[in-house]
């Protein structure tokens, strides 16, 4: 009976370590696309290139694709904002949109890094 409980056992101590491997790939994916936005104030092109890139994420690690589906909804915000901005024809409050939009989505990337870090 003992002899048929080992792959049992062996396959316990192995699934964990795939879900990090897996958590850990996502992450540094997830990560890596939201980096050009950890400083200043970034025109409308680079949060369309880093929503496209998160966009483009294909997670296993279903947390993740929360926080991402998340994030791009943040930066639809913060893009149609810049763009209004870029236009010359901006209301009043636009920066004040522009910078809470930003601290969200500063926010958000310190989120992910903590879940990484589990």
């Amino acid at each position: 009976m003992t002899r048929h409980l080992w792959p049992l056992a062996l396959l316990a101590l192995l699934l964990p370590a795939g879900c990090d491997d897996t958590r850990k790939q996502d992450c540094d994916k997830l990560l890596t696309a939201m980096k050009p936005l950890d400083q200043g104030i970034p025109t409308a092109d680079t949060v369309d290139s880093v929503m496209r890139q998160v966009g483009a994420i294909k997670f296993q690690y279903q947390p993740l694709s929360i926080y991402g589906d998340n994030y791009r909804g943040t930066l639809t915000v913060l893009f149609n904002t810049l763009r209004l901005k870029a236009s010359g024809q901006a209301p009043d409050g636009t920066d004040d949109i522009i910078k809470q939009k930003l601290k969200e989505a500063r926010t958000d990337k310190d989120d992910v890094q903590r879940l990484c870090l589990q």
